[in-house]
């Protein structure tokens, strides 16, 4: 006589037979009130990706139709099987040499750019010539035209933040070469600052064209008026970067942000169901997530997985650390399923 376990095999392997499943054969123990990652806490170290970005330099050059980008990613130990940073986001180091140029091509990812390290090399978004300084955020949105080239004496390197692995999984890349190597280029007026609080009025289809440059002497300077004033008990004293014209997030997919942790500063903690991908841009610090402790310093990234429980510090009693990051909160708010708690809403204490 079947058991019980033989008869349920036997149905599941006749619907198997037949494309059908039933819903029975999900595993209770997935069914949490919590939401669940592969993503898992980690620390990059910059001289690790300085030196990995050096022996590539040494060994590979740039070149239209070859290698066009001379990038590492940043490949998260929970998501080696894809070699992805996240489910959602990609964040990569790219050096580029003085004279060289990375082609010009389009793709459906949108991407961000942060600039770490260097002086002279610029990027070209839709003609737009936007020359990079360190601490500077340029924004290539999906489908846009852009290559890099570099007219300064020195390794130029930046971050790429980019949504492969979302857009991967809605199965909609796409990617085109430029029929020429690099662009015709006309000079910008696109910068962040050039609206400030204010947005450009356009009648009939004359579309506003897209911010594109956010500067970092801009940036700093807020940061600094900020610092005054009373800091975000969980994330110090931050500023979101945001669309001028529709007063949303940096690009649809992505968010950016940077906060500054003023000396001795230690935030509360909190999570939600965003990842978050941190670089440290100035000082040096130290954040726990879920109890794990990252020691941080100028140039190493570190990420947060969604529903972390997660705090920062500042280890010196005399300077600032300055934290550039990266989210896909845009994606979860975009359907109403962001969340987000502190330890004493969730009932715990601090």
């Amino acid at each position: 006589m079947k058991t019980e376990t033989q008869d349920l095999t036997e149905l599941d392997n006749f619907l198997a037979d037949r494309w059908l499943s039933g819903l029975w054969k999900l595993d209770r123990h997935e069914r949490t009130p919590d939401p669940q990652t592969k993503v898992v806490p980690h620390l990059w170290k910059w001289d690790d990706v300085y030196d990995s970005l050096r022996q590539a330099r040494d060994r590979i050059g740039i070149e239209k139709g070859r290698t066009e980008r001379r990038t590492i990613r940043l490949v998260n130990p929970g998501m080696r099987h894809i070699e992805m940073t996240s489910h959602t986001m990609l964040l990569a180091c790219q050096m580029i040499q003085p004279g060289e140029v990375a082609p010009a091509h389009r793709h459906t990812m949108a991407a961000i750019r942060f600039i770490v390290q260097g002086q002279g090399a610029y990027t070209v978004v839709n003609g737009e010539k936007l020359m990079m300084a360190e601490g500077d955020l340029i924004l290539t949105p999906q489908w846009t035209w852009h290559d890099h080239g570099h007219e300064g004496r020195e390794p130029m390197v930046w971050l790429d933040g980019l949504d492969v692995p979302l857009i991967q999984s809605l199965q909609v890349i796409s990617y085109e070469p430029y029929s020429e190597e690099k662009q015709a280029t006309h000079a910008s007026g696109q910068e962040a600052s050039l609206f400030g609080m204010t947005r450009p009025v356009r009648s009939g289809d004359g579309a506003a064209p897209t911010p594109l440059h956010y500067r970092w002497k801009d940036t700093y300077r807020s940061l600094q008026a900020l610092a005054d004033t009373p800091a975000d008990p969980y994330d110090g004293v931050a500023l979101d970067y945001v669309n001028p014209l529709t007063g949303g997030s940096t690009l649809p997919t992505l968010a950016c942000r940077a906060q500054m942790l003023r000396p001795g500063e230690r935030t509360r903690a909190h999570r939600h169901n965003s990842t978050s991908i941190y670089h440290a841009f100035r000082g040096s610090g130290a954040t726990v997530i879920n109890g794990e402790t990252l020691e941080w310093s100028k140039g190493d990234t570190f990420i947060v997985p969604l529903w972390s429980w997660h705090e920062h510090a500042n280890r010196s009693a005399e300077d600032e650390a300055i934290l550039f990051s990266m989210h896909d909160a845009p994606v979860l708010e975009a359907f109403g399923l962001h969340r987000q708690e502190s330890l004493d809403e969730s009932g715990m204490g601090m």
